[in-house]
C-alpha cells in the first residue's frame, strides 16, 4: 500500500509532538490486521514523533461501539514482539474497546533520527508512553494499559512517575530486574551488529535451554526465536546495553493504580514468586493464573482483559 505522511504539529505538556497520519482509514478487513480484529473496525496507522525525534508506530482499532465513556486500551507488547503474536487477545479486544497498539522504540518499525545517538533507557520508553498518551488520548478520556513482558515493566516505570494514571492495566508476566549472565555482555560488546546473524544461533540456545522451558513451551520458543530472526540487530545490541541491570523493586510502592498481573504456571522465563513479591508490594494489585504462555496469547487472555475494564465503575456494557 502507497501511502503518504503528512506532518501535524500539536502541542502537549513538556514536548512538541507531531503525528505522521496517512491519508486513507482503513476496516479491518481490507488491510494487513484482518486476523487482529473484526471486518467493521476502523484500523489507522501513525506514527508519533516523540521529542527526541523518534517516530513509533501505533495501530488504532476503533470499534463501531466505540463512545466518549468507554475507556480506550493502551496496548503495549513485549520487548521485539511482533503483533501477529498478539492477534488472539486483540482479536477479543478491538471489536469492544478502542486499542491502541503501541511499537516501542527498540523494534524494527521505529524511524529513528540520522546521525543522532538515540536514547534506548527505561526511563526513555515510559516518556514515550507519557507523550504519546498526550498526543492520542484525549485529556478527558478514561484509558487502561494492557502489556507484555518488557513492555509490562515500561508501563509498570511509567505509572510509578505519578503521571496520568488508568483506570486498570493488565499486565502479562512483568519482568522486574534486567540482569543477564556474566558473559553475555563479554560476548555482545564487541561484536558489530553486522555479525548479529553470526551469533544468533547462540541466543536462541540460550533462550531455548537456559531461560524457557523447550519441553513445556515448544510456542514460547518460537516466539522468541521469531522475534530474534525480525530484530534490527543495532537497536538491539542498544536497547539490551540501555536496560542492562535495570530493577522496579523499589518503583513498585508507588505503583497506586489498579494493577492485574497475570502470570503462567510453565513460563521458566517470568518466575512466579517474583510475581507474587511484585504483587505484595503494590498498593493495589492482584494476580491471576494461566496455564502457559500460549494461554496468555490467547482469546482467552483477550475475555479475561475485556472482562476486568467491563466490571470497571460507570463502564458501558
Amino acid at each position: 500500500m502507497d501511502r503518504q505522511f503528512p506532518e501535524i504539529i500539536m502541542a502537549a505538556p513538556g514536548a512538541i509532538q507531531k503525528i505522521m497520519q496517512g491519508h486513507d482509514q482503513k476496516k479491518g478487513g481490507d488491510m494487513i490486521y484482518t486476523e487482529c480484529t473484526d471486518p467493521d473496525v476502523r484500523v489507522e496507522e501513525n506514527y508519533v514523533v516523540v521529542s527526541d525525534g523518534v517516530a513509533l508506530k501505533t495501530i488504532d482499532f476503533t470499534p463501531p461501539c466505540d463512545t466518549p465513556e468507554k475507556p480506550i486500551i493502551v496496548f503495549v507488547a513485549g520487548w521485539i514482539s511482533l503483533i501477529d503474536g498478539w492477534k488472539d487477545v486483540l482479536k477479543k479486544l478491538t471489536p469492544c474497546y478502542r486499542t491502541l497498539y503501541v511499537e516501542t522504540r527498540e523494534k524494527v518499525s521505529a524511524r529513528l533520527p540520522e546521525r543522532a545517538r538515540v536514547d534506548f533507557s527505561m526511563p526513555r520508553m515510559s516518556l514515550d508512553i507519557s507523550e504519546i498518551l498526550a498526543c492520542k488520548v484525549a485529556p478527558e478520556k478514561r484509558f487502561c494499559f494492557a502489556g507484555s513482558s518488557l513492555g509490562s515493566t515500561v508501563i509498570l516505570d511509567y505509572l510509578s512517575m505519578g503521571l496520568r494514571q488508568p483506570e486498570q492495566s493488565v499486565l502479562i508476566a512483568p519482568v522486574c530486574e534486567l540482569t543477564y549472565p556474566f558473559w553475555l555482555p563479554l560476548l555482545l560488546r564487541p561484536v558489530s551488529p553486522s555479525l548479529y546473524t553470526a551469533i544468533k544461533p547462540l541466543l536462541k540456545w540460550y533462550l531455548r535451554n537456559v531461560r524457557l522451558d523447550k519441553h513445556k513451551e515448544p510456542e514460547q520458543v518460537k516466539k522468541y526465536e521469531g522475534t530474534l530472526d525480525a530484530a534490527e540487530p543495532v537497536r538491539l545490541k542498544a536497547n539490551a546495553f540501555a536496560i542492562k541491570d535495570y530493577g522496579l523493586w523499589e518503583k513498585l510502592p508507588d505503583v497506586r493504580s489498579p494493577v492485574l498481573i497475570i502470570g503462567a504456571k510453565s513460563d521458566a522465563l517470568h518466575g512466579l514468586d517474583v510475581m507474587n513479591r511484585m504483587v505484595a508490594l503494590m498498593p493495589d494489585a492482584d494476580m491471576e493464573m494461566m496455564s502457559g504462555n500460549r494461554e496468555t496469547h490467547s482469546e482467552k487472555m483477550g475475555k479475561l482483559m475485556v472482562d476486568r475494564i467491563t466490571g470497571l465503575k460507570g463502564v458501558e456494557r
